[in-house]
């Protein structure tokens, strides 16, 4: 066997020095004879009949194609054992190398008897230094089913903002965060959803004197009381007696008398006031109760799942996902920016076709107020004949931020400070 045989982009022609193969096997040499002088019938020892004809390359190939992958097909014509030693050696997967230092690999050989103790040996060869198959981009709508009080239009209403936990309303001697208001206006509409008639308030964890809806009794200045409970640390509380939270007014010289561990206050919040975000989270807590009514829990929202899917002829660094991270200049221009030059995304107008989901603030405007928390999941690697195939997914969801703790790209925790702590 003549390991000069001509792969990649080589050709045969007698005269060429042609490195050795597979790929790695030390030389160079030539491969059949020359057009000018060259033999076509040489003595062979072994042959059964003394005479055969030596290794050449057909004159119709190589046979390039240049298409989803690069594709090289080589067919030489030799001798009948001599192709028997070819393809024992060829076999799929072998690499092979050319004078130009394009490397392929064996997809295919095959052995073609012909007469006169002749054959056909034909070589089918994938690239691996050129034409990887083009990237793949999808983005799928995928229904959240986020449950109603995670819906965009409330939840911005009811989650505790940013110095929510620093804003007080005064009770007496009491200082009520609206970070516990909010809070108690969300746990109010739980108990409501799991039981919308209740027969008496002792019965509802001892909290309400009314059903939610008559909870929050309106005043004729245009208030509403609150009840929120208040922690009270007795050390006279007996817990195998009957547990009976009084009305307290929040003065502590106003203590009432009595066996409990909480008492109730009644914080008033000025619904006049349509911009005060406890007036605004009730409201939003009253339009949920008529939807719950109605059995609506579970309105349409989506999450974007967005795939890209890259070839590549070795294997490559993977990520493990699980941080926050945009796909948005990652993704090559030609997948995610109408203008193809990077300076807009397909998620631009979100925030004017669906501001209530896709606004920072809820109001329509352009690619400044879309808003959006991405998610970077796992990478998947599937190998493919020749090359690795490298799927990266990104979840995008208009429907709160993704928790920054634990979906930091950062270092984990290493002294107490690190962590956030809420109490």
């Amino acid at each position: 066997m003549n390991p000069y045989f001509p792969t990649g982009l080589d050709r045969g022609d007698g005269v060429t020095p042609l490195p050795a193969q597979p790929k790695g096997t030390p030389g160079s040499g030539t491969f059949g004879t020359p057009n000018a002088v060259g033999q076509v019938i040489n003595d062979y020892a072994g042959k059964s009949d003394g005479k055969s004809q030596p290794p050449q390359e057909d004159a119709s190939s190589p046979q390039i194609e240049r298409a989803e992958q690069g594709t090289i097909v080589h067919r030489f014509k030799m001798a009948w054992a001599d192709g028997l030693d070819y393809i024992r050696t060829l076999g799929r997967g072998v690499f092979l190398q050319d004078s130009f230092g394009d490397v392929t690999r064996v997809l295919a050989a095959q052995l073609n008897s012909l007469p006169k103790d002749q054959c056909e040996v034909v070589v089918t060869a994938e690239s691996i230094s050129f034409d990887s198959p083009p990237d793949e981009w999808q983005v799928v709508p995928v229904e959240s089913g986020i449950d109603i009080l995670k819906n965009p239009r409330y939840n911005w209403a009811l989650s505790p903002a940013a110095g929510d936990d620093g804003t007080y309303t005064a009770v007496g001697d009491i200082n009520v965060t609206f970070y516990s208001l909010k809070s108690q206006i969300v746990r109010m509409i739980q108990t409501y959803r799991d039981a919308p008639v209740f027969p008496s308030a002792d019965t509802v964890n001892g909290l309400f004197q009314n059903n939610v809806l008559q909870a929050m009794t309106k005043q004729s200045d245009g208030t509403q009381l609150l009840p929120l409970n208040i922690p009270i640390l007795s050390p006279d509380f007996d817990p195998t007696l009957p547990n009976t939270p009084p009305l307290w007014d929040g003065v502590i010289a106003n203590l009432p008398a009595g066996n409990y561990n909480y008492a109730i206050i009644q914080v008033p919040v000025d619904l006049n006031n349509t911009g005060d975000p406890i007036a605004i989270a009730l409201a939003a807590a009253k339009e949920i109760i008529s939807k719950l009514w109605r059995q609506e829990d579970t309105p349409y929202s989506v999450y974007y799942q967005c795939t890209l899917s890259q070839y590549f002829f070795a294997p490559t660094l993977l990520n493990p996902g699980g941080i926050i991270q945009s796909p948005v200049g990652i993704v090559p221009d030609y997948f995610i920016s109408p203008s193809q030059d990077g300076s807009d995304t397909i998620f631009d107008n979100f925030a004017n076709v669906n501001p209530q989901d896709y606004s920072v603030d809820g109001t329509a405007g352009g690619a400044d107020k879309v808003s959006i928390s991405w998610l970077r999941k796992a990478d998947e690697v599937e190998y493919q004949r020749t090359w690795f195939k490298t799927t990266s997914v990104w979840i995008g969801s208009p429907i709160g931020v993704w928790d920054a703790q634990l979906y930091s790209s950062g270092p984990r925790p290493q002294i107490s400070t690190d962590y956030v702590q809420m109490i």
